[in-house]
Formats: C-alpha cells, sequence, structure tokens
C-alpha cells in the first residue's frame, strides 16, 4: 500500500538512492554541481512510501504566501504511470495543502528532458509559461528550462 507521509531524517538514505537510480535515466545532467551554497530545502516536503521505503517525493517552497514552488518531484520509473496514479497523490498533497494555506499560485520548473513530467503537469492543470513571466523572487534551478503555473483560486 502506498502512503504519502511528511519527510523525516529517516528517509534521506532511500531519496539519495532514489535519487542516483533516477539521474541514471537521463544521458544529460539533472542535478546542479554542488556549490558551496546552503542547498534550499522545501518548506513542506513528503515523500511516498512502498512498504517503508521511499519511491517518491515532492516539496513546495513557499515565497512570502504570494505562491509555492513545486520541488523534488520525483517517482521511482517502476512506480509511474496513470495507472498506479502515485504522481497524482504527490501532486494533490501540495496543492491540497497550498489550498489550505491559502497560497494562490504554484510555479514550477523542470528540464526539456522531463518530457512524460510535461505532459503530466499540464493534464494536471498547469499552463506553460515563458521564464519572464516568473515572478523575480522564484528560486530556480539552473537546469530548468521548463516552466508552469497553476492558479489555485480557479480550481473551485
Amino acid at each position: 500500500m502506498i502512503k504519502i507521509v511528511p519527510y523525516n531524517k529517516l528517509h534521506q538514505s532511500d531519496i539519495d538512492e532514489m535519487m542516483n537510480e533516477i539521474a541514471s535515466e537521463f544521458d544529460e545532467q539533472i542535478f546542479p554541481k554542488p556549490t558551496n551554497e546552503t542547498p534550499i530545502t522545501p518548506d513542506r516536503y513528503w515523500v511516498a512510501l512502498n512498504n517503508k521505503k521511499v519511491i517518491g517525493t515532492v516539496g513546495v517552497i513557499v515565497i512570502k504566501k504570494e505562491f509555492g514552488v513545486l520541488k523534488k518531484m520525483m517517482l521511482k520509473k517502476t512506480f509511474r504511470g496513470k495507472g498506479l496514479g502515485i504522481s497524482k497523490l504527490l501532486l494533490e498533497t501540495v496543492i491540497n495543502w497550498c489550498e489550505q494555506n491559502d497560497i494562490p499560485k504554484i510555479y514550477l520548473g523542470t528540464m526539456n528532458q522531463f518530457k512524460a513530467a510535461q505532459v503530466f503537469y499540464k493534464k494536471n492543470g498547469f499552463n506553460r509559461i515563458s521564464e519572464n513571466e516568473l515572478p523575480s523572487n522564484f528560486l530556480n534551478n539552473p537546469l530548468d528550462k521548463v516552466f508552469f503555473e497553476q492558479n489555485l483560486n480557479n480550481l473551485n
């Protein structure tokens, strides 16, 4: 049974293993080069568990209650696909949390090679936008080249 639960430090080794598996699927780099800067961690971070093993993650960073930035939406390859619905559960977790906390919009950036993710976001109400349409205080991964937004006020 799949459960979506808040992140706990005990999940980190499973997450690191999952991220390495996902990175090996692509020829292009999917993680920015390490820097001396402290990595930005999501304000809220959840994991998808299958038999207590991490199979997916999703997080959101809140910018001044003006908007959320979807981050770390990752899922092991064997658990992807419409039939399982785990990606949708992860995304709904963020959307529900944002709605409950009066966050009116969600933005996200993704990489060109994540074609399936782009289709998924479009099917789930996100609209593709250009980089210059992002808020000036958007936290961008330098590898992201494709951007989306969703206005949560329009969902009801």
